[in-house]
């Protein structure tokens, strides 16, 4: 949960780089992966409620939805891959 968005990126990145064979020995590393996307998710929702609540028009506010679009994306390409 504490790994960066650009780490995950990367992770994700040599994940689907892989062979399909190597992807199956590695479902449970992706599994994982989506975990931590999901509970990185989660975090930024309730950050973002607690900025917006304070200035919706900060930088900061601004800076975590980007960062939530991102790891929505990234989750998104990473479920996709999964099933």
């Amino acid at each position: 949960m504490n790994m960066k968005i650009k780490d995950l990126m990367e992770s994700i990145d040599d994940f689907f780089d892989l062979s399909k064979k190597k992807q199956k020995d590695k479902s449970d590393k992706l599994k994982k992966m989506i975990s931590s996307l999901q509970n990185k998710k989660e975090d930024l929702k309730k950050e973002i409620k607690k900025e917006a609540n304070r200035d919706k028009k900060s930088k900061t506010c601004y800076n975590l939805c980007k960062e939530f679009k991102a790891v929505n994306k990234l989750l998104k390409k990473a479920k996709k891959r999964n099933s």
